[in-house]
């Protein structure tokens, strides 16, 4: 066994040498690339030993069957693999005992063969990949000529951007969009200034052959000697990435620099999307990258989006003692389940509220409905501020005091000339004060006697103003031996 530190533990790519394509997202020297997956399964310590001393002496013996079990990468997930363990395989995997803080697990780590270096091969693979870059800017230009003669347009805050394959790429403001008419093309607002970022040289746009024809009718070149195209049309590698790149020049005089703007338009492939300028964005002073995804170059594999290299998985598992080793992985499958319920029961907010059709929120919060909800008295609020009983029931008065009169916005002087001069009019008989307020309607004051009998009606009196100066009066169809109630009524015009 060779002697490991934890630091693999911590760093998942192990350092082999490699001949993958140079990418600004991958590792240097990551390839063939190696994940740690640790797992929740838990190991006892005999188990580990007994897995580590047979890889041990299966260096020196012929590989043998084995009941120990070591877990897929799936499993370790916790995905299982149709049900089976992977099986301990010392020809092709090695095992290490290692420790991280302290923990010892035991780390099953596949052995991936890497092809011995080759100059002369690789010297042809050079050759062949400059053969085949060389088609594929052939080629995709090929497929981007049904561009021809179109425009995409990119809309971005104030400005608006249109580019015409084999043009140009324009800089304008847009008119607001008008009803009834499509919003595209963008009518330009024509009182302000447009701005040319870069106009197509032409004949730069393709390696195709001119349209000249020899006696046995092949494509000539046209261009002048000397003339060089690349410059303005290649094809770029970036990692495994790669796009075409059209180059404009001669654009509008910047006023910064003095010298015409120029912008790089690059084709990226994306089967997902109809053709579109993705974004365009200025990199340095009048100088703009425009990105355009479109599905045409996607029949070429050269412009396919990369494919995810395949990782080789570590997987450790935790050693722990045999006589803890049921007590602790009792305690995984309880943790696992809590995990699990609260997941299943995390709430989800949209828009501010909380969904959850009232099993977080429960029913005896909610506002009842009022019994008298869509009738007549709907909102009508009667409040008594003062009563008497009769002077057979003992004449006990009872009045809201002063302070709880102001809360209602009640003058107590004008509640207790009130009180006086309902208290005049019941003689004997039991009386109270009534405030009514109600939508819409002017706020009463009622002062209401009780009839001599049950059943007798209370007789309406006119009123006043709360505010006003006049004293209440008696409805003259009333007399002063009437059996029925009197009904003293004042108005507080709100």
């Amino acid at each position: 066994m060779h002697p490991l530190t934890s630091a693999l533990l911590a760093v998942s790519p192990i350092v082999f040498a490699s001949q993958t394509v140079f990418s600004v997202h991958d590792d240097l020297l990551a390839f063939p690339q190696f994940e740690v997956i640790f797992s929740d399964a838990l190991l006892t310590d005999a188990a580990a030993r007994s897995v580590v001393e047979q890889a041990s002496s299966a260096l020196h013996e012929p590989p043998q069957s084995s009941n120990t079990a070591i877990e897929s990468p799936n499993q370790a997930r916790g995905k299982p693999e149709d049900g089976n363990d992977h099986a301990f395989d010392p020809a092709h995997e090695t095992y290490e005992l290692m420790y991280l803080k302290g923990q010892r697990h035991l780390c099953t780590i596949p052995i991936v063969n890497t092809p011995p270096r080759n100059e002369t091969s690789e010297a042809e693979a050079r050759a062949a990949e400059q053969k085949e870059l060389a088609r594929a800017t052939d080629k995709g230009w090929e497929l981007l000529q049904d561009l021809e003669g179109n425009c995409l347009y990119f809309m971005s805050g104030w400005w608006s951007y249109a580019f015409c394959y084999n043009s140009e790429v324009t800089q304008f403001h847009q008119l607001p969009p008008q009803p009834g008419k499509p919003p595209l093309p963008p009518v330009r607002d024509t009182s302000t200034k447009e701005f040319i970022l870069g106009r197509a040289k032409k004949g730069s746009h393709t390696g195709i052959r001119g349209d000249k024809q020899d006696e046995w009718g092949n494509e000539i070149s046209t261009k002048n000697p000397g003339e060089s195209e690349s410059s303005k049309t290649e094809l770029q590698v970036k990692g495994d990435t790669r796009y075409l790149v059209q180059k404009m020049e001669g654009g509008t005089i910047c006023d910064l620099t003095g010298k015409p703007r120029r912008v790089d338009v690059q084709f990226h492939c994306n089967p997902q999307v109809t053709d579109r300028i993705g974004y365009i964005k200025e990199v340095t002073t009048c100088s703009y990258l425009m990105v355009i995804y479109t599905p045409r170059l996607c029949s070429d594999v050269a412009f396919l989006p990369p494919k995810d290299n395949k990782v080789n998985s570590v997987i450790c598992r935790a050693v722990v003692p045999t006589e803890e080793y049921e007590t602790l992985t009792a305690v995984k499958s309880l943790e696992a389940e809590l995990e699990a319920n609260a997941a299943s029961s995390k709430t989800k907010t949209v828009g501010g509220v909380v969904l959850g059709g009232g099993k977080w929120i429960t029913k005896d919060t909610r506002i009842p409905i009022p019994a008298n909800f869509n009738s007549e008295n709907f909102g009508k609020q009667v409040q008594v501020i003062a009563h008497a009983k009769s002077q057979a029931e003992g004449g006990q008065v009872e009045m809201a005091s002063d302070a709880e009169l102001q809360k209602m916005d009640l003058d107590p002087t004008m509640v207790e000339d009130l009180r006086k001069q309902v208290q005049k009019m019941a003689k004997e008989k039991g009386w109270k004060i009534e405030v009514i307020d109600q939508p819409g309607e002017v706020r009463e004051i009622l002062g209401i006697v009780d009839s001599d009998d049950d059943e007798g009606d209370a007789h309406l009196v006119s009123g006043q103003d709360p505010d006003g100066d006049g004293d209440g009066e008696e409805d003259p169809s009333d007399t002063g031996d009437s059996e029925e109630g009197s009904e003293e009524v004042f108005k507080d015009e709100l």
